[in-house]
């Protein structure tokens, strides 16, 4: 469920009666497009503000003021200067009445406009009750290749995605290829300090298809202590590690000069695949969950695992939550440790190229009809009103502003006709 930044502004030239799409017939210039079908327009249909957008071949994505036309006697246009010439078959638009970058900037403040009625639906199950470790899942990458919240040693962790090969959230990290490692220490999450002088218990989900070949460690700058060995075979461990010896439990120092967790790959002949990493010292009050994109930081709803990797429903419901402002969630004591969460909540909507925020016309937001047309409808209100501001000539401006009312209007019956379902409201817990 996912449409293109271009198919919306061609879904709100519509709306607007601002839409000409066509393909060039004949082979201009950098300065000219060619196309038979404008000769049954007059000239004058291109009006002062008339610009183009070249969407396919080598000016893909440029756009150009038209400055004058030819339209009747060999349906061509004369628009600045694209980067190279624009041969037949090239797709292009038309936009009389608003430049195509300003539809682009009305979807993209629309989409943060229409937050409460359209939102992104967060339902993440990454976060461990109790768990020391920041992205124990390997949930953040950077292109695939980068963990966000690990350092890599010697070795170039990948993001492991495929069927079988994970086994918490989506991706796991897959290490193979040469000798290496991959850690959390204090560099990575500070939070990691506050283990000082605490007993640890570091365990993990492993897959390795050779024996003595992945295992765990914990370092205080002075001890370092192993886990035994994954027992290779391509299998995973069990769902509690600790049945299959897959942990690693010590004393840190009070002092420590570095509290690090690392996952060793040891024969680079092997393949290894790491998921679910889990440090737990006694009872842990607070957990990060700023990195799950949760509008304000607050969920709707925050629920625990009946037992490890638990395939039933329903899970158990957690009251008595809050959100403090730098993203921590704080659990009662009464949650056990060691047990994935489900926290759902709303995510403001974005247009996003590979998960970052981007304005590129390639770049997709998570909305598809009938809720784009609440997305367009809230695109006019802003193009009517940025249009109607005192920059402008006063008649022009009183036409803009009898449609700012008009669109209001349909923006409101398309949210109350087309709006996502509510999410469950906090009401006497957390923050809602």
């Amino acid at each position: 469920m996912s449409t293109s930044l271009l198919n919306c502004a061609i879904l709100l030239s519509r709306e607007i009666g601002d839409y000409w799409e066509s393909t060039s017939s004949g082979t201009g210039s950098t300065v000219t497009v060619v196309d038979s079908a404008l000769i049954a327009k007059p000239n004058d249909w291109i009006t002062d503000v008339t610009y183009d957008l070249i969407t396919s071949g080598s000016n893909n994505g440029e756009e150009r003021k038209v400055s004058t036309t030819s339209l009747l006697t060999s349906g061509t246009y004369i628009v600045g200067t694209h980067g190279t010439t624009t041969f037949g078959s090239v797709t292009y638009q038309l936009h009389r009445l608003f430049e195509p970058s300003e539809k682009r900037r009305a979807l993209i403040t629309a989409a943060a406009n229409i937050f409460g009625v359209c939102y992104d639906l967060v339902w993440d199950e990454s976060v461990v009750s109790g768990n020391w470790i920041k992205d124990g899942s390997f949930e953040r990458w950077s292109n695939g290749t980068s963990l966000t919240n690990w350092s890599a040693s010697a070795i170039v962790a990948t993001q492991g995605s495929a069927a079988g090969l994970f086994k918490h959230g989506g991706y796991s990290a897959l290490l193979t290829g040469t000798l290496g490692s991959v850690s959390q220490g204090i560099a990575q999450f500070e939070d990691l300090k506050y283990l000082a002088g605490k007993n640890v218990l570091f365990s993990a989900q492993g897959w390795c298809n050779t024996a003595s070949c992945l295992r765990l460690s914990v370092y205080d700058g002075t001890t370092r202590t192993y886990s035994s060995y994954h027992g290779g075979g391509s299998a995973w461990t069990q769902d509690n590690p600790r049945n299959d010896s897959f942990y690693v439990q010590a004393n840190l120092s009070y002092n420590p000069t570095e509290v690090t967790f690392q996952v060793h790959h040891e024969i680079a002949g092997g393949t290894s695949y790491i998921d679910d990493a889990r440090v737990i010292s006694g009872y842990r009050d607070r957990l990060f969950i700023r990195q799950l994109g949760l509008a304000k930081d607050q969920p709707s709803q925050i629920f625990i695992e009946p037992t490890y990797y638990s395939q039933q429903e329903p899970w158990l419901e957690i009251h008595d939550w809050e959100v403090d402002e730098d993203g921590y969630l704080h659990l009662p004591t009464s949650v056990p440790n060691d047990y994935r969460l489900r926290i759902v909540g709303k995510q403001y909507l974005d247009f996003l190229a590979s998960g970052t925020a981007s304005t590129a016309w390639a770049a997709t937001i998570n909305l598809d009809a009938p809720q784009t047309e609440i997305l367009a409808a809230e695109a006019a209100v802003y193009l009517y009103t940025w249009m109607s501001m005192p920059n402008y000539e006063s008649g022009t401006r009183e036409d803009y502003q009898g449609m700012i009312g008009y669109w209001k209007e349909e923006a409101k019956r398309r949210k109350a006709k087309f709006g996502m379902t509510p999410l469950p409201s906090v009401v006497s817990w957390g923050h809602g």
